[in-house]
């Protein structure tokens, strides 16, 4: 069998449910992704067993471990003389004991992971699914429960609502509590005290998660924890600042502002000021709506989401919000959210040309979930 489509067209979230339940073994690619990547993604009776993000020239699993310091270059060679000997290059690995098993499936198990919650972030690119046997002399394999991976990278969609709650951007900045004290009695992870050591009140949460080399989800829910055991606190300057300056005021200065970095397609700037303008008025519908819609374009979706679903509640007919929010489920797989979503505009438009481009997406969100019921 050979699935062949774009991520626009077939959401990744469904394709490895598909592939989940019908238990195929082969290859994935996804190629065209952003800024450029590309992707694959090896199942084996429906688990996935492998994964990866590569630029535009693939590697092979013996330059990726040592890319990933798993193995030194002066092994390739013991390697490729001693892999006829054995069933499988994991083998081979384990018995020329350049690596342990369990050491190697355990980080390429959390690597696989990673990857994957990365991949089903995209919203754009081609995916194309061989069915072929895999080869274990030329592929690793370490089998992960797909359908499990699918539910953790929703949960991660999910949980950005709740730690959004606390750590409102990627741009907000904090600094140690004032109680002090209260440091002395924690009893913190090596990961929090290195972030912890990076909180000094000038540190924009994306500048701690440079610095730290993690994905931006899990600094921000360590950044979480921290918050809500009272260690740190947000910096309120920000706030002081515009209090001084009229509230009002300095609210239609930021969105206009975003407007103006929107419209020069400088979208990190123009997301700043948005956030900005959030902190004066939490539920401003327009810094909402323009923050949905432009981190749905730097393919954050998650994040994408949680704006947009918020813009969503302040106004329940605002039209662009609504088209803006079925293409996000879509993307993520969602496709009878999307279809809710389209639903609701295509009765609310008065707007010939919205309500027939609606009716076309319609049409294609029903042939997609008819496919689905018969698999």
């Amino acid at each position: 069998m050979t699935i062949q489509s774009s991520i626009k067209d077939l959401g990744l979230f469904d394709l490895f449910q598909l592939l989940h339940i019908n238990k195929k073994t082969g290859r994935l690619m996804v190629t065209d992704g952003p800024d450029g990547k590309e992707a694959q993604v090896i199942f084996q009776n429906g688990d996935t067993c492998f994964a990866v993000i590569h630029d535009r020239v693939p590697k092979s699993i013996e330059t990726l471990l040592v890319d990933w310091g798993v193995i030194d270059e002066s092994s390739l060679g013991r390697i490729e003389k001693a892999l006829r000997r054995y069933p499988t290059l994991m083998d081979c690995l384990e018995g020329e004991q350049i690596a342990s098993r369990g050491h190697l499936e355990n980080f390429l198990s959390n690597c696989i992971r990673e990857c994957v919650y990365e991949i089903f972030k995209w919203d754009r690119g081609d995916c194309r699914f061989i069915e072929e046997e895999i080869d274990q002399r030329r592929d690793i394999v370490v089998p992960l429960n797909t359908e499990n991976l699918i539910l953790e990278g929703a949960r991660r969609i999910d949980e950005w609502s709740n730690i959004g709650g606390k750590v409102p951007s990627r741009h907000s900045i904090f600094k140690l509590s004032s109680d002090t004290q209260q440091s002395q009695r924690l009893n913190l992870k090596p990961r929090e005290w290195e972030i912890l050591s990076l909180i000094d009140g000038t540190r924009s949460v994306k500048d701690v998660n440079d610095a730290v080399g993690g994905d931006l989800f899990s600094t921000s829910k360590l950044i979480y924890g921290l918050v809500v055991m009272g260690v740190i606190e947000l910096v309120n300057g920000e706030t002081e600042v515009i209090s001084s300056a009229g509230g009002e005021g300095r609210l239609e200065d930021l969105l206009r502002s975003g407007r103006e970095f929107y419209g020069r397609l400088n979208l990190e700037s123009a997301a700043g000021q948005f956030e900005k303008a959030l902190q004066i008025d939490p539920e401003c519908f327009e810094a909402l709506r323009m923050l949905g819609e432009i981190y749905y374009k730097m393919d954050k979706l998650s994040e994408a989401l949680i704006y947009l679903s918020k813009a969503r509640l302040l106004r329940p007919d605002n039209q662009k919000a609504m088209f803006i929010k079925g293409y996000l489920h879509a993307r993520l797989g969602e496709v009878s959210k999307a279809m809710a979503e389209w639903e609701e505009l295509k009765e609310k438009s008065s707007n010939q040309q919205i309500v027939e481009l609606v009716t076309k997406k319609l049409e294609l969100a029903r042939q997609w979930e008819k496919v689905l019921q018969e698999y």
